[in-house]
């Protein structure tokens, strides 16, 4: 798709975006007091049983905390669909056993 011009990410993305805050050690450095820490944007996902780290890039932070946002809604949707169908069979089949 790049080659098309779309640089922005996928319309959904399985993630977590997390705001890091840390020190850097130097020093000298604004961050030695604990107020003005550094801080990082990151998408935090699961592959293959491991926890990766992908640092995000300030003009990308809004479009990917959109396309978690996403597959979180279309998680959820999947979710209490797949519980309807399951309450739907249920009364199914107690409906049914009264019959006997």
């Amino acid at each position: 798709m790049a080659a098309r011009g779309v640089t922005g990410p996928a319309q959904m993305i399985r993630g977590s975006v997390v705001t890091h805050r840390r020190r850097c050690g130097k020093p000298n450095c604004r961050c030695t007091d604990g107020q003005a820490l550094h801080e990082s944007t990151a998408l935090h996902y699961s592959e293959q049983g491991r926890t990766r780290v992908l640092t995000l890039p300030a003009e990308q932070v809004a479009a990917v905390t959109g396309a978690v946002e996403r597959y979180r809604a279309a998680q959820a949707a999947l979710t209490a669909a797949g519980e309807a169908g399951r309450a739907e069979l249920i009364a199914r089949l107690a409906a049914g056993s009264g019959r006997r």
